[in-house]
């Protein structure tokens, strides 16, 4: 809505009502945000405090005029409630399919962590042949190892 009604030259809104509208909406947002209690899953964005569209689109009608029953600045608002454009249909094979590829991500990030492990294993194992090596063969192992890489 702010977009809607901004100059694109000054970047102000010149509407007097929709900044109003605009500016308490911002203000309720804010406030309730605040409200909300941070949460702690690793989530700190605002879509851990199950601030939704449909809580939006509520407080602007509220804050939005009406004149002649109709909501000032907005085109066609019929309610609040949820529209078939907020529930989408999901396809289930498409979501098996997803489901199926998070599966063999899952997998493969776990073959990829066994394979660094046996890699650092191996890397190990590597040096402690080299030490042994040159403990027992000081003056050989030098020679030994320019020649052969």
């Amino acid at each position: 809505m702010k977009e809607a009604y901004t100059n694109k030259k000054t970047g102000e809104i010149q509407d007097t009502v929709m900044r109003d509208v605009i500016e308490l909406v911002k203000t309720q947002k804010d406030a309730f945000l605040a409200s909300q209690p941070i949460s702690s899953d690793d989530d700190s964005s605002a879509a851990s405090t199950n601030f939704s569209q449909l809580h939006i689109n509520q407080m602007v009608e509220a804050a939005v005029p009406k004149r002649k029953g109709h909501l000032i600045g907005l085109a066609r608002w019929t309610s609040s409630c949820p529209s078939s454009s907020q529930a989408p249909y999901v396809d289930p094979i498409i979501m098996e399919h997803l489901q199926n590829k998070d599966d063999r991500i899952v997998a493969l990030e776990t073959h990829n962590t066994t394979i660094l492990a046996e890699l650092a294993d191996q890397k190990k194992t590597n040096q402690d042949i080299l030490e042994k090596m040159k403990r027992l063969f000081p003056n050989d192992f030098y020679v030994f190892f320019i020649t052969t890489f």
